[in-house]
């Protein structure tokens, strides 16, 4: 059960000896929901705030094994071998999972307590002192968990653990006020700086995130500003020159840019686990589209990096 507390919450991975989501060797503790929607995410498994039962296609071999131990009829046969989840009635009782031996139903997001989800992270705390590392909150978006996110944060400063906060940036600033007293660094996305596009392709406007973004570099800490590079959506120069104007406006507080080449693999993981994905097939930037990107960041940043 998850404790509004922020006692516990759900969580869909914990990745150990991670080098991309910050400096040093890391801890991501992926949480579950987020308060966008954006047509290419990569990560559907975070979208959704709560636990979810999602069926794993390739591996069904239509033996009805799932149905049979349903005990509110979620599952069905919708063609041959491939179940269909009605999400109404799932409780997420994982009767289904358990009994698939083929692994064709997979759980996303496990409720965790706090010193559950830290004590995982605490077990590479000796690599984290010697590389600078530490621990980082993504998703999803943490901040659709403030009270979790604030206890995690709190508790890694206990265990004397650096933090990151990776975020997109639309959260209520009372809930992420409270996160920064125990962050020493903000990875920020800036997805467009077109508000009216920002809400076409992501769901929302990005006034509050642009307003977040300003009230964090005023409070001195850390950040770096991270542009996922979309084909058709804000690959634009212009597009990203203004990306690049408003990191430089941060100030001091941006330590360097992070940019994130699209990933074409999306689709397939979409597909993976029968779900739309409405983004149009496209395919990342090579080396040589990269290159003119940095240079053009560089103009208004001291650090440029691909990749994270």
């Amino acid at each position: 059960m998850i404790e509004e507390s922020g006692t516990s919450g759900v969580v869909y991975d914990i990745q150990r000896m991670s080098t991309c989501d910050g400096p040093g060797i890391r801890t991501t503790v992926f949480l579950k929901g987020c308060y966008l929607n954006c047509e290419w995410c990569h990560n559907p498994e975070g979208k959704r705030r709560y636990p979810e039962v999602i069926p794993y296609l390739n591996n069904c071999t239509g033996c009805k094994k799932c149905l049979d131990v349903c005990p509110t009829g979620a599952l069905a046969m919708k063609e041959e071998k491939v179940p269909w989840i009605d999400k109404s009635l799932c409780t997420t009782c994982l009767q289904c999972v358990k009994a698939c031996k083929e692994n064709a139903l997979v759980w996303w997001g496990r409720i965790l307590t706090v010193n559950e989800v830290m004590d995982e992270v605490a077990q590479d705390k000796q690599f984290y002192a010697n590389s600078g590392g530490g621990m980082t909150l993504s998703g999803g978006e943490p901040m659709t968990q403030p009270e979790f996110t604030y206890n995690l944060m709190k508790e890694a400063k206990n265990r004397d653990i650096k933090t990151a906060l990776d975020t997109c940036g639309y959260a209520p600033w009372a809930d992420l006020e409270r996160v920064l007293e125990f962050t020493d660094l903000v990875l920020f996305d800036i997805k467009n700086m077109d508000s009216r596009q920002h809400r076409e392709y992501s769901g929302q406007g990005n006034e509050l995130i642009l307003e977040n973004a300003r009230r964090i570099a005023e409070k001195g800490i850390k950040m770096r500003i991270r542009v996922p590079i979309i084909p058709g959506r804000n690959d634009s120069r212009e597009s990203l020159e203004e990306t690049a104007k408003f990191a430089q406006s941060l100030g001091d507080a941006v330590l360097g840019v992070d940019l994130l080449s699209y990933h074409p693999y999306a689709g397939a993981k979409y597909k993976t686990f029968g779900m739309d994905y409405g983004f149009p097939a496209g395919e990342g930037l090579d080396d040589e589209q990269v290159k003119p990107l940095i240079d053009l960041f560089l103009n208004y940043v001291e650090e440029v990096t691909v990749g994270g």
